[in-house]
């Protein structure tokens, strides 16, 4: 990619992939009324927005590294815009699980087109660069929460007419995507950065990141859907706290992923791994009722996960230089098997003990996370 288009355009499109991880909490209660849901109807909604994202990953890995990444990138734009803006009064929850999988396959497909062109740009450099670009989809979902309550301060706002400006916002991506070029792979192979490509393949400490991958997402999807209806019908707060903790989880995310993005010193999986075993801490002690301000506790678990994502996804293209694409896809696809996974399961646990302990169980993948990464710590260097 053109190194200043691209990066305005890596930016942009993660901003709107933000805001599509979010649009199901957000709307949590009204959905819940509209639908007639129970947690674990909310719960697989969430899944199936993980279910598309993760076969939209998979797919796109390999053929990222087969295929010119302009069309394949447009396409996915394309499909989000439509499966977003279709969705109306006259939807049904049978419909909405449909068009939520596709927005999370196109949403996918994008996501792993532009991890890989920044893992083949920069090499080494990529997990902090990526850090600062996954920065964007974290203001974006910490921010889209708070932006749809005041303006439902000013007029009603109802839960499809989000998902339509969320999904809007893709036309201009697919505009800005005409401006930025995009090379093939066999370019990148002909003059990789840094000699990474004549790195050897590592498919243990790609396992080992995809384990992390899996727990992270999980945990943020879980977290996502179900932290606002436990502020309001758990802990009795007002409706207003729900989305405020929504966006505390993800503002503690962003603060986390900028500062260590701009840490002087190397950044890996083992900085990962002990900074994860402090979130999974917090989330057992919120889940147990030792802390009682949802938002203090949410900023907490975001804070020390904020570099987990990026930081695994550079580490996967890395591991696996002779396919970078594949590796990414395939990282970021078992990350959102995770998303699919968890939620559900967490539902689960709700309908049978309370909402509370699920997300006190929370802390148990967060475990895997942790082991993950320390295991890919041994593998990998720190960059």
């Amino acid at each position: 990619m053109h190194p200043r288009r691209g990066t305005i355009l890596a930016v942009a499109s993660f901003f709107a992939f933000g805001s599509l991880l979010v649009l199901y909490g957000a709307n949590s209660t009204e959905l819940i009324v509209s639908l007639e849901l129970d947690y674990a109807d909310l719960g697989l909604l969430g899944s199936m927005l993980s279910l598309g994202l993760g076969v939209g990953i998979i797919l796109a890995g390999p053929l990222i590294d087969r295929l010119p990444r302009r069309p394949l990138y447009v396409g996915a734009c394309a499909l989000v815009l439509v499966a977003s803006t279709t969705l109306g009064p006259e939807t049904g929850y049978r419909a909405l699980l449909f068009h939520t999988i596709a927005i999370g396959f196109g949403a996918g497909f994008y996501e792993t087109v532009l991890n890989a062109l920044v893992v083949e740009d920069l090499g080494l450099r990529a997990p902090r660069r990526l850090v600062f670009v996954h920065a964007a989809a974290t203001a974006a979902a910490s921010a889209t929460p708070l932006l749809f309550e005041l303006a439902r301060s000013f007029e009603p706002l109802a839960w499809y007419e989000t998902f339509r400006i969320a999904g809007g916002a893709h036309g201009l991506l697919i505009v800005g995507a005409l401006f930025v070029p995009m090379r093939s792979r066999a370019t990148h192979g002909a003059d990789a950065a840094s000699g990474d490509a004549d790195r050897p393949d590592d498919r243990t400490a790609l396992a080992a990141v995809c384990v992390a991958c899996f727990a992270y997402v999980g945990v943020e999807s879980a977290i996502s859907l179900f932290v606002a209806d436990h502020a309001t019908s758990v802990l009795e707060l007002a409706p207003q706290r729900a989305g405020r903790t929504i966006s505390a989880f993800w503002g503690g995310l962003l603060v986390g992923r900028l500062a260590i993005g701009l840490s002087p010193r190397p950044i890996g999986a083992g900085t990962t791994a002990g900074l994860a075993l402090v979130a999974a801490v917090l989330m057992v002690s919120f889940g147990a009722g030792a802390i009682g301000t949802p938002e203090l506790a949410m900023s907490g678990v975001g804070f020390f996960l904020g570099g987990v994502f990026p930081i695994m996804i550079g580490l996967a293209g890395l591991a696996l230089p002779s396919s970078s694409g594949t590796a990414v896809g395939l990282a970021g696809g078992l990350g959102s098997l995770g998303g699919f996974v968890v939620p559900w399961l967490t539902g689960h646990v709700a309908n049978t003990t309370t909402l509370s302990v699920a997300l006190a169980s929370l802390g148990l993948w967060l475990g895997l996370l942790v082991t993950g990464a320390a295991v890919a710590a041994r593998r990998r260097p720190a960059t």
